[in-house]
């Protein structure tokens, strides 16, 4: 994903967190945070961040919005469509912006 989609894609992601359920919302957060990772890569000191939620996405966390959050994260660092395992098989980079609203 190119740094200059990430501008108005963030705008879009920050409008539906903040329209949004809180579950769903932390989602979004998520996937935003993720994009951020893979866009601007992972700081030496946020890598046990990075696997910790990316191992909530495995082993449940018994916290719906901390599991919420690690999936979001996880769909936005695998460039994954929003809210997508079960719905698309397409990478993000291949999505229309107003397909995520």
């Amino acid at each position: 994903m190119d740094k200059k989609v990430c501008i108005p894609l963030f705008s879009i992601i920050d409008w539906i967190i903040d329209t949004s359920d809180l579950l769903r919302a932390e989602y979004f957060r998520g996937y935003r945070r993720g994009i951020e990772a893979l866009v601007f890569g992972i700081s030496d000191d946020r890598t046990d961040v990075h696997y910790m939620l990316i191992g909530h996405t495995v082993y449940c966390s018994n916290d719906p919005f901390i599991d919420s959050y690690a999936r979001g994260y996880r769909d936005g660092f695998e460039e994954m469509a929003p809210e997508s395992r079960s719905f698309y098989s397409q990478p993000l980079r291949s999505l229309h912006i107003a397909s995520i609203v």
